[in-house]
């Protein structure tokens, strides 16, 4: 079982080392989208990213899903786009049962080369 900090499924242009800088800096910045009642979550955030995966990849401008953290260290599942946008702002749950959804802009993500 992945911790609750590891990815667990990303898009096919993602290098490992470049998603694991944005995401380490994404946990430092996460902040909420909105403050609704503090819910809480039935299944694990891991569980939940995974099931809601493929849907979140198949979205026009996600380039990545991840477990990241909001500042208060409450985890969230993060979502990165190549440019965050009010079209896909509107596309993106806020939350995913009962986990809070985060957005991060990451620019075009591409694979390290190997050397």
């Amino acid at each position: 079982m992945p911790s609750p900090m590891s990815p667990v499924r990303f898009g096919h242009q993602i290098g490992r080392a470049a998603l694991s800088a944005l995401v380490l800096a994404a946990c430092v910045g996460c902040a909420p989208q909105s403050q609704k009642g503090d819910a809480v979550a039935q299944k694990d955030i891991n569980a939940v990213m995974d099931a809601h995966v493929d849907e979140l990849m198949s979205i026009v401008g996600v380039t990545g899903v991840a477990i990241g953290e909001l500042d208060d260290g409450t985890p969230c599942i993060l979502v990165l786009v190549f440019e965050q946008t009010d079209e896909l702002e509107r596309k993106i749950p806020r939350e995913l049962e009962g986990h809070p959804v985060r957005l991060l802009e990451s620019g075009e993500i591409k694979p390290m080369d190997e050397e």
